[in-house]
């Protein structure tokens, strides 16, 4: 190679480090977005507001009580539980799952904490849920046991007085 010159390399183009700084702010904006994407609402954020079912009675204290609403919608879908155990459109357990799904779904918009998969240990943990948890124990045998004595009026009248005092 005696006879050939050596030849520098060539240099990269001046808009390459404009291309590296655009893809590292493009990565840390998306690790950004999931992250508050993926966060849950604040824990001061105002109660949803749950519309009334008609013909619900409003709760006696509707002026001062901001879940008036809401616990005349739980306490008509309560009456509509027992209405249909009544009817015999559902079993005891059917009518104990119905329970429990409608005092979950009261929880979540009394407390603002998802209550939809809440065991009673871990309702039981969280000062907010903490009311919920009994009426999950009370209700896990005759939902999940092979056979219960349980009566549902009496699983009802519990939920009610426990959506009233809550």
């Amino acid at each position: 190679m005696p006879g050939a010159e050596l030849v520098d390399p060539v240099p990269y183009a001046g808009w390459w480090p404009w291309v590296a700084v655009a893809i590292v702010l493009a990565v840390v904006g998306w690790y950004v977005w999931v992250w508050r994407s993926t966060r849950g609402p604040a824990a001061a954020s105002p109660p949803p507001v749950v519309p009334a079912v008609p013909g619900a009675p409003p709760a006696a204290n509707a002026r001062r009580d901001p879940y008036a609403a809401l616990r005349g919608t739980t306490l008509a879908r309560l009456d509509e539980v027992e209405r249909r155990y009544a009817a015999g459109d559902v079993d005891v357990r059917g009518a104990n799952l119905e329970i429990r799904w409608v005092l979950r779904e009261f929880a979540t918009a009394r407390t603002g904490v998802d209550t939809s998969a809440m065991t009673a240990a871990a309702a039981r943990a969280d000062r907010r849920t903490r009311p919920l948890a009994t009426l999950l124990e009370n209700s896990s045998l005759p939902t999940f046991g092979a056979s219960s004595r349980t009566r549902v009026a009496r699983t009802l009248e519990q939920a009610r007085r426990r959506v009233r005092t809550w």
